[in-house]
This record gives C-alpha cells, sequence and structure tokens, in this order.
C-alpha cells in the first residue's frame, strides 16, 4: 500500500492510538462493524418514539462530539483549530454523517427497503475505486474478488426486496447512490487529507461536532425541533444508545484507515448489515433465514480475500 504524509509516524505517539498489529486491526474491524449494526436498532427505537429524524441525527453527532472532546482535553490531545483542521472537521462531518444520513433518510420513502440496504453497502465498491484512482492502494484482483464476494453476501439477503416496483424510482435510485459516494469519500477521506498531529480521537470529536454543525440548518429547515429527553423511554434509549455507539466507532473507523488505509477498512461495511440482523435475531426474536447464515460465511470469506495481501505482506 502506498503511504502518504497524512499517516506520519507522529500519529503513534498519541494515548488514545493503538499498535499497529495485523490481528488489532482485524478485531476492530470486526467489532466497528458489530457495534455500528446496533445501531439500527437504535434507529428503529428512535423513530418508533416518535423522535424527528434529522433532529435525532444532531443530537447525538453533538452529543457524543462534545463528551469526546471532553476526553482529548483529559488525554491533553485537544484537536488543533487550525483552518486545515476546521475544513477536514466540516469535510468529513458532512460526507461521513450530515449528507448521506439526509439523503438516506429523504430516499427511504421512495424506495423499497431492500433497495436502500443493497445502496449503502455499495461504499466499499466506490472506496476500491477511489483509492485506486487516486493510488492510495494498488490494483490486485484478489481484493477485487473479496470485495464482491462481500458484495454478493448482502445480495444473498436483501435481493428477494430489491426489485424496483415501479420504474419512476431509477431516478430516486440515483440519488440514494450518492450516500455510499459519500460513505466512500469519507474513507479516502480519512486518509488523504487527514490532518498530520491530530490523533484519531481528536479528529473524531470534530467529525462529529462538525457533522452535527451541517446537520443544524437541515434540522431547522425540516421543521424538525427537538429537545431532549423524549417523550417516551424507548427514545431516551435510542439516544443514548446511538451517542455510545458514535463514541466508538469513529475513533476505530481513525485507527483502522490510519494504519492500514481504507480499503482494508471496507469489509466492515458488511459485517454492519449482517450484524444489524444479528441484533434483530437477539432484541427483537427476529428469525434469520437460511441465506443469511450462507451470507455470513460469504462475508466471512470476502473479509479473508480482502485482506489478505496485506496480512501476507506484514507478516
Amino acid at each position: 500500500m502506498t503511504v502518504g504524509p497524512f499517516m506520519s509516524e507522529e500519529n503513534h505517539i498519541f494515548r488514545s492510538a493503538i499498535n499497529p498489529d495485523k490481528s488489532w486491526l482485524i478485531l476492530l474491524l470486526f467489532l466497528n462493524g458489530i457495534i455500528y449494526g446496533m445501531h439500527f436498532v437504535a434507529n428503529k427505537w428512535a423513530v418508533d418514539s416518535g423522535i424527528p429524524v434529522f433532529a435525532y441525527i444532531f443530537w447525538y453527532s453533538f452529543i457524543a462530539g462534545v463528551i469526546l472532546l471532553l476526553l482529548c482535553i483529559c488525554l491533553r490531545e485537544f484537536p488543533k483549530l487550525s483552518p486545515k483542521s476546521l475544513f477536514v472537521f466540516a469535510v468529513m462531518g458532512t460526507t461521513g454523517i450530515a449528507a448521506p444520513l439526509a439523503l438516506l433518510t429523504w430516499t427511504a420513502s421512495k424506495l423499497p427497503a431492500g433497495v436502500i440496504g443493497l445502496v449503502v453497502v455499495m461504499s466499499p465498491v466506490f472506496t476500491y475505486i477511489f483509492s485506486t484512482v487516486l493510488k492510495i492502494e494498488k490494483f490486485a484482483w484478489l481484493r477485487v474478488l473479496g470485495i464482491l464476494i462481500g458484495f454478493g453476501s448482502v445480495l444473498l439477503v436483501y435481493l428477494p426486496d430489491a426489485s424496483l416496483p415501479d420504474p419512476s424510482m431509477a431516478s430516486w435510485l440515483l440519488i440514494a447512490l450518492i450516500a455510499p459516494i459519500c460513505f466512500a469519500a469519507t474513507n479516502v477521506f480519512a486518509a488523504i487529507i487527514r490532518p498530520p498531529k491530530v490523533s484519531s480521537l481528536a479528529l473524531s470529536a470534530g467529525i462529529l461536532l462538525g457533522g452535527s454543525l451541517v446537520m443544524l440548518p437541515i434540522m431547522l429547515i425540516s421543521g424538525e425541533y427537538w429537545i431532549p429527553p423524549a417523550d417516551m423511554m424507548l427514545g431516551n434509549y435510542a439516544l443514548i444508545t446511538a451517542i455510545l455507539i458514535n463514541l466508538a466507532i469513529w475513533w476505530m473507523f481513525l485507527e483502522i484507515v490510519r494504519n492500514a488505509g481504507p480499503v482494508f477498512f471496507t469489509p466492515s461495511n458488511y459485517v454492519i448489515v449482517l450484524s444489524s440482523i444479528g441484533w434483530g435475531v437477539v432484541i427483537f426474536g427476529e428469525k434469520p433465514s437460511i441465506f443469511i447464515w450462507g451470507a455470513v460465511i460469504m462475508m466471512f470469506a470476502g473479509v479473508f480475500l480482502v485482506n489478505y495481501g496485506q496480512i501476507k505482506k506484514k507478516s
């Protein structure tokens, strides 16, 4: 993998950084996906309790960002407020939080749920395209095969519900595809525009706060005013769960990309989708079909192939 100045060795001195050992990175990759999968449960709780979607996104991003900022102060890893850092916070907060989540919310009522699921997991494909074009990663057929197998694992789950009942929905599908492009851009931005001497913890705080600031006008324009706590206890559980999830996933994501690059992280997207199904089994008593178990096997195979070349190189 080609490594640029954004992965300066100075980033390794922070207390919140991890040892860039490959076993730790793979563990973080799966842990990130499993934790993020719980986000879908929290989102369901939020919707069921009547919390406005845009307000919900604003509050969990803002509160999680403030908590991480306080943690940064305690660890003396305060994010630098240089023009470049503020630009990165705003850009990654937009591409990683505000823009894709607003788009997915906007198009959710226009497209079948299965199509939305497939749209989200297009992110690894776009990430690999961007990474090879920008020469962050070298092209490798084995990694392409791994990404395709991972994508196939999700197809196995979503395909029955993924047909478009109305041809006019095609235009909405094109709009929805901007969301995975945003997620992919965030993966790549984490590698190429990351400010030097900024820890993953500080960058996480900046991204979450940047995303919340972008969400604020969206919330106000939409008229979705809401101030916690929620009237229903379920809504409070949703907000607290989403905050806890975001406290962890952004740091994990940035540490993985810092040490191994954006393509190494992409299989986490498939883990997220399948773990959300697993959380549905545990919490809502949903019964997975044989197709889901087949998807799990394919997902593990895809993760192995995407990361095999890099693991072999580091061994």
